[in-house]
């Protein structure tokens, strides 16, 4: 769901609470190629409200939640020249982590199968791997 501060004036202090609940992994966050603002994922609906009573508490600032047309996110790789096509052609569903990394933000199981069937050498990963 993308997130709103109650005040706009106060969206930097919305970034900071959210990039430090994404470095907790209370959350993942997401930055649209396309618009502005943060889609935040989590793994149940109810992760929302803690999310949103956090960052009152802790923040002073309260936010809301809305629905955006995406069910799930894939981190993107494969060869550099591959992956900026693949992004280009697919910008509006294309996005960022808090790390940077490219993620392609899914509606269906069919944008997955779209991908996997018209982009050989792109990876789709639903979760995101980290060198340890």
């Amino acid at each position: 769901q993308t997130v709103r501060a109650g005040d706009p004036m106060k969206a930097k202090h919305l970034d900071k609470a959210l990039l430090q609940l994404a470095e907790e992994g209370a959350a993942k966050l997401f930055k649209p190629a396309i618009g502005s603002g943060w889609i935040v994922g989590v793994v149940g609906a109810l992760q929302f409200d803690v999310i949103a009573s956090r960052i009152e508490s802790e923040y002073g600032l309260p936010v809301r939640f809305e629905p955006t047309q995406y069910v799930s996110a894939r981190w993107v790789s494969g060869p550099k020249e591959t992956l900026e096509a693949f992004a280009s052609a697919n910008r509006g569903q294309m996005a960022h982590d808090h790390d940077g990394d490219p993620v392609y933000m899914t509606r269906l199981q069919w944008d997955i199968d779209r991908v996997v069937r018209d982009w050989p050498d792109i990876r789709l990963s639903p979760v995101k791997e980290t060198m340890v």
